[in-house]
């Protein structure tokens, strides 16, 4: 479900939101456990776009709180935020952020795992292929990969207000 942004002037753009997503390298993951309780932990992740489909994608152990929370409840909502810079002057911070929410699918099938995988290594650690490779094959049986397919995405950062706080992003600020 989308909710209105209550400061509609952050709002970015779609296409800005899934830059954020594609230059970070972590956020945080957030879940709800069988008991209720909400449940966030930070985590690396890659996103994964294929003809105009876009997951993100997780790597984690076989057994632990995360696999317990998405057993329950197969949905997540993730954040990344870039960059942020604390403003003191402004009481207020610089940054540019990504949060995205949907289901989420546990992958044990070892084909489609190391497929993952293989893409997770492309996207974090590019120049080491064939060391990632036989990391892959060393740990395949031992891990699982968690995608979740983006539903609702929304980026926000200082924008339109204070133009020089995205500028140092590296955003294009008219």
């Amino acid at each position: 479900m989308d909710h209105p942004l209550r400061r509609a002037k952050r709002k970015l753009d779609d296409e800005t939101a899934f830059a954020v997503l594609r230059r970070c390298t972590w956020g945080f993951l957030s879940l709800v456990g069988p008991d209720g309780d909400p449940y966030g932990v930070p985590i690396n992740h890659v996103l994964l776009e294929e003809g105009g489909r876009k997951r993100l994608l997780f790597h984690c152990a076989r057994e632990g709180r995360k696999i317990d929370c998405l057993k329950h409840r197969p949905r997540a909502f993730f954040v990344a935020v870039e960059n942020p810079e604390t403003l003191p002057d402004k009481f207020s911070t610089a940054y540019a952020s990504a949060m995205v929410s949907g289901p989420v699918e546990i992958v044990d099938d070892p084909d489609e795992k190391r497929a993952l995988l293989t893409a997770f290594v492309r996207g974090l650690a590019p120049a080491f292929q064939e060391r990632g490779r036989k990391h892959i094959e060393h740990r395949l049986r031992d891990c699982l990969v968690l995608t979740l397919e983006i539903e609702h995405v929304c980026g926000k950062g200082r924008k339109e207000e204070e133009p020089y706080a995205l500028a140092h992003l590296g955003f294009a600020v008219s």
